[in-house]
């Protein structure tokens, strides 16, 4: 049986929360969650799943909000999710789109009358009507607390007069978050896992946006919270202003890494000589991109009152916590890679096992530096930053998505930090996508990784210095920026460690043809010697 094959019986249930209607509920979900893309225990085996379901009926476009618990085997702890979802009957003619299969998660029935049960961030309407309680700030009472739908104040600037009448385009409803533009306007996001506490995407966009007035966001224009008895918030859905533009930094660095290898082949000694020059246009792209994230950083170093953003002075304690936390994920990171290396390509065997026989001297490098005073400061950052979080409008980039590295609990994700986590992550992403410009020539016949390589060394070379001088441009006297280059040095050399560990559990998880890029990172920051294989 394919997931949207089992049928629901809805014939004499008591609505949805019906004993019988829950657990053949319970079963399709199980089906369903195991062909999602989103779902986080995809590895694992759903020993359980439990289903708490309430009908949303705030107007015509009424929609069903399931909050979903899985327990996956070997695992103490349970997965949460939720999912809104809809129902599209047969004799509702054609007037009503049917959803795409992979959106459906069952066939319904009450008496003679069948339909589907699908996600209902699918449906236009279901949209349009989280617009409209958002306008209205609406509060519906669900189980033993709320469900809150509020607007900030420049929701209506962003939505107009009648944001429940707009159109709705799906952008993405298989990543970890389903994605929707609304009218050109706005973007919707839903968020498929759900964490208990304070979102951090919805509180740095407050504060962005209404305290710092930092202008290259996106502005938070509304919220879809559910608060239970005790105070505890889980965020459900958020909504932004749309920015016009051209596309996120990742796929532009790409495109101009495609034709600069184009170039390369066809006129190698030409562009050898002049690889210092040649990269005008994408150092002139970093510096504004590092100049953005200086700024970004200055804003969160200001006092405001607020003690969640306040800067405080990082202590030796700081440093160590740090340093402890980031020695024993990279452990348990080694560990991973151990058990993984004999199924590794042969390529990919090489540089796991240059890693794991330097296993010592890897750990050893996570130390805490000895930062003198005066001590810089920490502070909130953006937590997951990269050049896939940034888009381009014009000559400028707009900053997104900052809700924090997905696998960290909703704490950390809060947590005050030195800002030079974020230039990290940025200086991985141009390392990242080095790789993958090298990959995709070599895969398509454009030219050999040796030959090819020199010259997106140069590139990359180019893109961090001029993104490291544009921030510290912006940066520079900023309470949270270290005056002295031997502690910029030492802290980023541990971040860096820390990211390579993250980076290494991720791919492992989900793209292990994509390991030679940690690996090499973490050759490159010990000075192993790598051999130059293709990858």
């Amino acid at each position: 049986m394919e997931p949207g094959d089992r049928i629901i019986d809805l014939a004499g249930a008591e609505g949805w929360r019906d004993p019988i209607v829950s657990v053949a509920l319970a079963q399709a979900l199980s089906m369903f969650l195991s062909t999602q893309r989103w779902f986080a225990g995809k590895g694992g085996c759903i020993e359980r799943v439990e289903c708490d379901c309430h009908d949303i009926g705030f107007d015509q476009a009424g929609w069903l909000l399931a909050r979903i618990r899985v327990w996956l085997a070997g695992q103490a702890e349970p997965q949460d999710y939720g999912l809104p979802l809809a129902l599209a009957w047969d004799d509702e003619g054609d007037d009503q789109p049917r959803p795409p299969r992979s959106c459906t998660l069952a066939r319904v029935r009450i008496g003679a009358r069948i339909g589907l049960l699908y996600d209902a961030c699918a449906r236009e309407a279901f949209s349009q009507s989280i617009l409209r309680m958002m306008a209205g700030n609406v509060r519906i009472p669900l189980g033993e607390g709320w469900l809150k739908f509020s607007s900030t104040r420049v929701f209506r600037q962003w939505a107009g007069e009648a944001p429940g009448s707009l159109s709705v385009k799906c952008l993405s409803l298989d990543s970890s978050n389903a994605t929707l533009n609304i009218g050109g306007r706005m973007l919707l996001k839903v968020y498929r896992r759900l964490r208990a506490g304070i979102n951090p995407e919805l509180e740095m966009g407050r504060f962005l946006s209404d305290v710092a007035g930092f202008g290259n966001v996106a502005p938070l224009a509304g919220a879809l919270e559910y608060a239970d008895g005790n105070g505890t918030v889980i965020a459900l859905a958020l909504v932004q202003g749309f920015i016009d533009n051209q596309g996120d930094a990742w796929s532009y660095t790409q495109d101009y890494l495609r034709c600069f290898l184009g170039d390369c082949l066809q006129q190698p000694d030409a562009l050898r000589a002049a690889d210092g020059q040649v990269h005008g246009r994408y150092r002139r792209f970093a510096a504004t991109l590092g100049r953005r994230t200086g700024e970004l950083h200055r804003v969160l170093a200001l006092h405001t009152g607020d003690p969640a953003f306040d800067p405080e002075p990082i202590t030796v304690a700081d440093l160590e916590a740090w340093s402890t936390r980031i020695r024993s994920e990279l452990a348990t990171t080694l560990d991973w890679l151990e058990l993984a290396r004999s199924g590794l390509p042969e390529s990919m065997r090489v540089l796991a096992t240059t890693v794991l026989d330097a296993r010592e001297a890897v750990l050893a490098r996570c130390v805490a530096p000895a930062i003198s005073d005066p001590l810089p400061m920490k502070t909130r950052c953006h937590g997951d930053y990269h050049l896939g979080q940034v888009l381009l409008v014009g000559d400028d980039v707009i900053i997104i998505d900052f809700e924090g590295e997905p696998l960290r609990p909703l704490e950390e994700r809060r947590a005050k930090h030195t800002p030079l986590r974020d230039v990290v992550g940025l200086l991985r992403s141009f390392n990242y996508a080095a790789h993958a410009a090298l990959r995709q020539a070599t895969t398509a016949g454009m030219g050999q990784w040796q030959l090819l390589a020199p010259h997106v060394r140069v590139w990359e070379e180019q893109a961090r210095s001029a993104f490291l001088e544009g921030y510290a441009q912006a940066a520079r006297g900023c309470a949270s920026d270290p005056d002295d280059p031997w502690q910029v040095q030492a802290l980023l050399e541990l971040l860096t460690l820390e990211k390579a560990s993250y980076e290494l559990r991720y791919e492992l998880d989900n793209r292990p043809d994509w390991l030679v890029i940690p690996l090499g990172g973490l050759c490159e920051l010990l000075s192993l010697t790598m051999k130059e294989v293709p990858r």
